[in-house]
This record gives C-alpha cells, structure tokens and sequence, in this order.
C-alpha cells in the first residue's frame, strides 16, 4: 500500500490520484477512474501486477520528454508567444476575421435586441438523464 502511495505522488501530475486508489487488500488494488466513454466516475479491481503495469504504460521512455512542457508550449509562455506570432507576421485578428458573427434576434413586435437565456434541447443528455431546470426561467424563455 506505502507503494502504491509512493508511485501516485513520484509520478509526474500522478496518473491516478491518491484519493482515487479505493482499496490495496491480498494483492488485490481497487481505484475509481473516469470512464471515457460514459464520463462517469466507475471503479476496477485488479492484481498488483496488472496495477503497476497500467500506471506505466503512461511513463515515458528513457530520453523522452513531455514536449509541451517545454518551450513556447509551456503553460507560462504567452510572450514567446506572442514574439514568435511577430517575427512569423501572424496576425491573429486576420485569421479570426473569416468568422462572421451570428445574426441578432429581434423581437417581432417591438424590433428590440433579444438575448436568449435557455433552449429547449438539453446539450448532450443521454435517454432517461435527468434535467436541470433554471430556476424562475421557462424554457426556451429569452429576454430583451
């Protein structure tokens, strides 16, 4: 168990979390994932062994680095950035330029700007998945 604690914290971001290893007990090792599929929390037991080899199937070969980490992938690097998008002339408000924007909604009474503040369909909602309403607003409902 001080293993399986040891090998989540040396691990780089760790591929499973501490608080997620559920269970260590006769060699047996219970951890809760998110399924990728589903995006629901679920939990496996498995062997020690098969355990281990799951964890290091994530780590890096000898010599390996995780490149975006380094460089101006880094998460601190947006000046870099910046000066290779400069010395590149890449100029981000021209590439953004071919978006057009929505077209309003007009009320078609009054011609005022409507804001919509809820739809109707529910955003990927499997069959039977509950929804959650807004409170004080019907669906569908905009303002203006």
């Amino acid at each position: 168990e001080k293993a399986l604690i040891y090998l989540g914290r040396y691990l780089y971001r760790g591929v499973i979390r501490e608080k997620d290893i559920v269970a260590c007990e006769n060699g047996q090792v219970t951890f809760r994932y998110q399924d990728s599929k589903t995006k629901r929390m679920a939990s496996r037991t498995v062997s020690g062994a098969e355990f281990l080899w799951l964890i290091l199937q994530h780590v890096l070969p000898k010599r390996f680095r995780r490149t975006r980490n380094f460089g101006f992938l880094h998460p601190n690097s947006k000046c870099l950035i910046g000066l290779i998008q400069y010395l590149l002339g890449f100029n981000p408000n021209r590439a953004l330029a071919w978006i057009k924007e929505r077209p309003r909604l007009l009320c078609p009474l009054c011609g005022a700007k409507m804001m919509v503040v809820a739809t109707r369909i529910p955003p990927f909602l499997s069959p039977g998945q509950p929804t959650v309403p807004i409170p004080g607003v019907a669906a569908g409902a905009l303002v203006m």
